[in-house]
């Protein structure tokens, strides 16, 4: 069974610490360092041994980083995203339409992570449904703002960044308790002027897939409490 090293608190990692803790070459690398730094999103390192991971647990420790060792299994499971062209946050529940215009209506407390950014490919906007239970995806050109007026600046009616800001900010303001990615976090300060395009890009689409992972994790520990 391979074990994985999950932060216990989203942070940005410095390489130099990272090198001194993986310097013994044990699981990782003084080489891998900068690597992990520049994917610290909730998920260090997977596949790891039990004694591999402990020992890293240990060393990554005594630099003043809090790790945890789980079994992969534990992490969740992403299911397959469906896709989705516009919302309707109505106030008991929140209604996702596909693109043939049906409508799911999830109740707000069945949102636990709501997740955005731009992975290197797309920018993103993801509300994951319970446990596991459904995901649903979008992204800022499948979006008919012509459907959700409400996110649209009469004075600025081409600017779908905006647009995306005060969705992204509605959806995360509706609900109570959920979890949101670290761009997400972002898009939700009303104060953010001029071009955020770097503040919410990740490295690589493994790293926003991960932060989704160890989020959903963390909405599952949180529940279970």
């Amino acid at each position: 069974m391979g074990y994985a090293l999950l932060q216990t608190k989203l942070a940005p990692l410095d390489v130099a610490t990272l090198q001194r803790a993986f310097a013994t070459g044990r699981g990782l690398t003084p080489a891998d360092a900068k690597f992990v730094a520049d994917d610290a999103f909730g998920i260090l390192a997977r596949d790891l041994s039990l004694e591999d991971a402990l020992f890293l647990q240990q060393a990554l420790g005594a630099e003043g980083i809090e790790i945890e060792v789980t079994p992969e299994s534990d992490l969740p499971r992403l299911p397959d995203p469906k896709l989705f062209d516009y919302v309707q946050c109505a106030p008991e529940h929140l209604v996702i339409f596909d693109p043939l215009g049906r409508p799911t209506e999830v109740p707000w407390s069945q949102v636990w992570v709501v997740a955005a950014g731009y992975d290197q490919r797309e920018l993103k906007l993801e509300i994951m449904v319970g446990d596991c239970e459904a995901r649903f995806l979008t992204n800022l050109e499948r979006l008919h703002f012509d459907h959700m007026p409400a996110y649209v600046d009469a004075d600025e009616p081409d600017n779908q960044g905006e647009s995306f800001r005060r969705l992204v900010r509605d959806l995360v303001g509706h609900c109570d308790g959920v979890l949101a990615n670290k761009a997400a976090n972002l898009l939700t300060d009303s104060t953010l002027e001029g071009d955020v395009t770097e503040a919410i890009t990740y490295p690589r689409p493994m790293a926003y897939t991960e932060e989704l992972v160890w989020l959903l994790r963390r909405a599952r520990l949180a529940r279970a409490s």
